[in-house]
C-alpha cells in the first residue's frame, strides 16, 4: 500500500483551477520538491516514523524560505490548520501568517486549495502535491507548486504538515 499512487477522483481533478498530484507521481516534476520528498523518506515517511522532531532547520537550509509548517489541530467534529512557520519565499506572496488559522489568509482560492490538499494527506497519510496557477492583483506568475508532507505523532496520525512551496515567476522560466 505504502508507495503506491492513489487514484484522483474526478473532484480532485476539477476542485477550483489546481492539479492534485498523487504521492507515486510526484517524483521528477521540479528538483526542489524531489528534495523534500526523499528527506520526508529518510525520516521514516512512508512508515508513519516521520515526526517534527525529526526535522533539524540545518538540513533544510537550501529551501528554508520555501517551507510552512502546519500544526492539525482536531477538534470535536472538525479540524484546523494553524501555521507555526512560513518562510520569506512564501509570506512574500501570501502574508505572514505565523500563528493563524490558514484560514485568516486573503486568498480564498489558495485556502481551499490548502485545506483540500491537507484533507487528503490527514485521510491517507500520503504526501500531495498541488500544482496551480499563481495571481495576484499586483503581480502574475506562472504557476504555484505545494507539495504537502504528513508528520506523525506517536500514534502514527498525522499531526503536523511540512508544505514546501515554490511559486515561478515569468523570469524564472
Amino acid at each position: 500500500m505504502l508507495g503506491r499512487s492513489d487514484q484522483t477522483t474526478s473532484r480532485d481533478a476539477i476542485f477550483g483551477e489546481f492539479e492534485v498530484v498523487d504521492y507515486g507521481d510526484i517524483p521528477g516534476r521540479l528538483a526542489m520538491t524531489d528534495f523534500f520528498l526523499d528527506f520526508w523518506r529518510s525520516k521514516g515517511g512512508e512508515t508513519r516514523d516521520a515526526s517534527r522532531a525529526d526535522i533539524s532547520p540545518n538540513e533544510l537550509k537550501k529551501y528554508l524560505e520555501h517551507v510552512v509548517l502546519l500544526d492539525v489541530v482536531r477538534e470535536e467534529t472538525s479540524w484546523k490548520l494553524i501555521v507555526r512557520l512560513i518562510g520569506g519565499h512564501v509570506s512574500g506572496f501570501y502574508g505572514e501568517i505565523t500563528g493563524k488559522d490558514v484560514r485568516d489568509m486573503e486568498n480564498n482560492k489558495a485556502i481551499e486549495r490548502i485545506y483540500h490538499a491537507c484533507g487528503k494527506v490527514i485521510e491517507n497519510g500520503l504526501p500531495k502535491m498541488t500544482v496551480s496557477p499563481a495571481l495576484s492583483p499586483d503581480r502574475k506568475y506562472l504557476e504555484a507548486i505545494a507539495l504537502y508532507l504528513p508528520l506523525f505523532d506517536k500514534n502514527g496520525e498525522v499531526n503536523k504538515i511540512m508544505v514546501a512551496v515554490h511559486v515561478s515567476t515569468p523570469s524564472q522560466s
